[in-house]
């Protein structure tokens, strides 16, 4: 039998029962290939998610955005911030749809989830898309300085590297595009989830280009009436990138 010592003192709680770490997803060696069909299908997948959670979504994005445009009103400090805080919310919102899927309810707590698990790491991506795209400014500056120098620029030379900048947004977007999650759902190191985020883009190029322009088209028709078309739209859409990860990456 044994005996309670009433002078010992209670031991603490290390773990947040309510909010644990999230359990990492088992992600695919090499990234499923898809159809166009099935990317336009995130879309209606993501608003299936959303109901009886609209109101935990929209507040996590609400706040998101609100907090990253805080911190624009500070000069230089506050940008630093934003680019470093940005991954972290996203990840939170990336745990939201996470639980929704996994146990049927939802948390906005989990929103700020990644300010104490897989900190270390997002930032990190963070710091390296910042290094990315200050190298492909310095790149293709440089290089239209070059072909303007004294105003006689060749036409086609210029074409082509407005066409090499198209290729390296795509490039740079898709590079980063499933870093978040993969990170933190997937426990991916940085230079791994780059890599199989910009794997995921080469094995579905156009199903991944025609999702992109029929978002873009959904979301500049959602901005007509005041903005107010957002509100409905970005939470679907949030649910629409969670469903894409998992179906392109979780095994």
């Amino acid at each position: 039998m044994s005996e309670i010592n009433p002078y010992q003192q209670p031991k603490a709680e290390l773990v947040d029962d309510n909010n644990p770490p999230a359990q990492p997803l088992t992600i695919l060696a090499e990234p499923r290939k898809i159809s166009a069909g099935d990317a336009l299908g995130w879309i209606g997948s993501g608003h299936k998610m959303l109901p009886g959670h609209w109101g935990v979504v929209l507040g996590a994005l609400v706040v998101t955005v609100l907090i990253t445009s805080a911190f624009q009103i500070i000069p230089l400090l506050g940008m630093i911030a934003q680019i470093l805080a940005t991954p972290l919310l996203y990840a939170g919102i990336v745990k939201i749809f996470h639980r929704m899927e996994t146990e049927g309810t939802s948390d906005f707590a989990d929103l700020f989830a990644a300010f104490s698990d897989r900190t270390g790491p997002l930032i990190l991506m963070a710091l390296a898309q910042l290094g990315v795209m200050l190298l492909l400014g310095i790149v293709f500056g440089g290089l239209g300085y070059a072909l303007g120098a004294g105003g006689g620029a060749n036409t086609g030379a210029m074409v082509v590297l407005g066409l090499l900048g198209l290729v390296a947004m795509f490039g740079f977007v898709y590079l980063f595009y499933f870093t978040v999650p993969l990170i933190f759902l997937g426990n991916k190191g940085v230079g791994e989830a780059m890599k199989l985020s910009l794997r995921g883009f080469t094995r579905n190029v156009i199903p991944l280009i025609v999702y992109l322009l029929v978002t873009m088209v959904i979301v500049l028709v959602a901005a007509l009436p005041l903005l107010l078309g957002w509100l409905f739209v970005m939470p679907i859409l949030a649910g629409a990138y969670y469903v894409s990860f998992r179906q392109i990456f979780v095994e």
